[in-house]
């Protein structure tokens, strides 16, 4: 082949690469860290956190998710699998298609240690429904990273994730700001997500103790599985119970859901929305001032520190036991200036299920 040819072989692989596949480096980053990792309400301090360069084998990980249903997973699956490959790792990742499939998601780990995963990531459907397979799994020297959501267990080998409970209450600090610019007091309709989930569990904590003491009331609670259709069904029911709300702060798939009902909402006075956590179509939302505002918690970053944590456990490298971003809000005073790489998969990323 002559040089001509080889440039243009080359040329043809450059354009049909993706943009996302061309990464820049993640690290270092500052992170903060739980003093005690099994108590991420405490006290915390901030680190800065730098990966490893390679990993020393081909190990073999397992990441089990509760679904691929919005891209908040979808940002959480880029973030693993550029960071197994960047180590040089395989991994095989697993949704369990919903917040009600507990069962099947164990099911699953199963099956991914069965065919040979050394370590395994798990974001818990419930917080403490995997804890006799977490002790299992750790019996058998197998590491197990809290990923995202949390789960209970006291024989984790590390976790990534933000604490959930300081995510509410920073949600909450935002919307006593509004009421104190509206001077009014507030009624609030919350859609935290599903109930048996440590995430929501924390955020429902943190967000009402937040709230104690202004003059801000949340009117109603609806729990239930972040897919569109059940979140769409929470809010007609709360709509039809209440024609007085003011803010409706949820979970993505709520948000999203109460966006073509704000359309046919009667009446000036919509509520203003506020997504409890931050999705590409959130931001999109927030950007086009149809959402106010969304904690920042970089699924893409949490996904890429458990990855190097686990590496970390199994070649017996020194590894913080807790680490996860930094929780920032985002609205129409910073969203021109937030670098999106760390919360957000990039345009054209498909789901990802198996890095060889």
């Amino acid at each position: 082949m002559n040089i001509i040819k080889i440039i243009a072989a080359f040329l043809i692989v450059a354009v049909s690469m993706p943009t996302w596949a061309q990464q820049k480096p993640w690290f270092p980053v500052v992170v903060d860290s739980a003093v005690n990792s099994f108590n991420i309400e405490g006290a915390s301090r901030q680190l800065n956190y730098t990966a490893l360069t390679k990993a020393s084998k081909k190990w073999r990980l397992c990441v089990s998710i509760p679904h691929l249903k919005d891209d908040y997973w979808m940002a959480l699956n880029y973030g693993v699998a550029q960071e197994a490959r960047r180590l040089g790792v395989a991994l095989e990742l697993y949704p369990a298609g919903g917040y009600d499939n507990l069962n099947y998601q164990i099911e699953q780990i199963e099956q991914c240690v069965a065919q040979g995963a050394q370590a395994v990531l798990i974001a818990a459907i419930d917080s403490e429904g995997l804890n006799d397979l977490v002790a299992e799994l750790i019996a058998k020297n197998i590491p197990v990273i809290d990923l995202v959501n949390g789960m209970s267990s006291l024989v984790l080998s590390a976790r990534s994730l933000v604490s959930f409970y300081h995510v509410g209450t920073v949600t909450g600090q935002y919307i006593i700001e509004l009421q104190r610019q509206q001077q009014r007091p507030l009624n609030v309709a919350w859609f935290p997500g599903p109930q048996s989930a440590s995430w929501v569990e924390m955020g429902n904590r943190g967000l009402v103790d937040a709230l104690a003491g202004y003059p801000i009331n949340i009117i109603t609670t609806q729990y239930g599985d972040v897919g569109r259709k059940v979140q769409g069904a929470l809010l007609q029911k709360t709509f039809a119970e209440h024609n007085d709300i003011d803010v409706i702060v949820g979970n993505a798939a709520a948000i999203l859901a109460a966006l073509p009902m704000m359309r046919r909402y009667p009446g000036d006075n919509k509520p203003v929305l506020i997504s409890s956590y931050m999705t590409r179509s959130i931001y999109n939302a927030i950007a086009r001032k149809q959402v106010l505002a969304a904690p920042s918690i970089a699924a893409v970053l949490q996904g890429q520190i458990a990855i190097d944590q686990a590496v970390r456990v199994l070649e017996g490298r020194p590894f913080y036991k807790h680490a996860g971003p930094r929780v920032q809000i985002i609205d129409q005073s910073n969203i021109q200036h937030i670098d999106t790489d760390t919360i957000l998969a990039p345009n054209g990323f498909s789901a990802e299920l198996s890095i060889k």
